[in-house]
């Protein structure tokens, strides 16, 4: 029989311990709060949506099929009176007069920002589903140089697979701020689906705190998955 020495016992421990690793995102899983996931930002009502699902509570359900222009009229709407209630949505026969097309717009929701570590390694993962591939970005962001406000730094991105209108699953990459932007202070979560048109529904985003052997980890299936 195989000696377990107090090295293996806690090696094992401390892998048990990432594995369940804090989740830097509060609210990760949509859950808290009434009308509002708190630490996010709020669905149009139009193109993003919270869901109630059995067996999971909120979830956010995202829709690209919306006519682009009735969503520019909604965004203008929305600014001056918050209260209104969301229009019936137009749902156009071409692909291309859609949301889906505008990918500078298409349809995001934000997450609160969390502070980045310098050097730290993390994971971002989520559970999703839907019949095409979203994207899930990563934004990192440093001091503006002439005043206090925040400017881009850096980004990356997580594809979940297509595919399983009806399956979740959960995708991950790993992702490191400052190795490349060093001057990263701050970061968030951007849920992005644009084209094409389709319906895209999301649960349980984390983003944790990961040592250099899983970030290789990590690297190395992103790696097989795009040979």
């Amino acid at each position: 029989m195989k000696k377990i020495t107090l090295f293996t016992l806690t090696a094992i421990s401390g892998l048990l311990c990432l594995s369940a690793g804090e989740n830097l995102l509060p609210n990760g899983n949509f859950d808290e709060g009434e009308d509002n996931a708190t630490n996010w930002e709020k669905p149009d009502g139009l193109t993003s949506f919270w869901v109630s699902e059995e067996g999971r509570g909120r979830v956010l359900k995202m829709d690209t099929r919306v006519s682009n222009d009735q969503v520019l009229e909604w965004k203008s709407k929305r600014k001056i009176d918050s209260t209104l209630k969301p229009p019936t949505p137009i749902f156009p026969k071409e692909p291309l007069q859609t949301v889906a097309n505008e990918t500078v717009e298409g349809v995001a929701l934000d997450s609160i920002m969390m502070t980045v570590k310098p050097g730290q390694n993390y994971k971002l993962s989520v559970d999703y589903k839907g019949k095409l591939s979203p994207i899930i970005w990563i934004k990192g962001f440093r001091k503006h140089p002439r005043n206090d406000s925040l400017t881009n730094s850096y980004q990356t991105r997580l594809v979940p697979e297509g595919g399983r209108e009806n399956e979740w699953k959960t995708y991950s990459i790993g992702f490191n701020p400052t190795e490349r932007s060093p001057n990263t202070i701050k970061m968030k979560v951007r849920i992005h689906p644009y084209w094409p048109p389709a319906i895209y529904y999301f649960d349980n985003v984390r983003v944790e705190e990961i040592t250099p052997a899983e970030m290789q980890e990590l690297i190395k299936k992103r790696e097989n998955k795009t040979e």
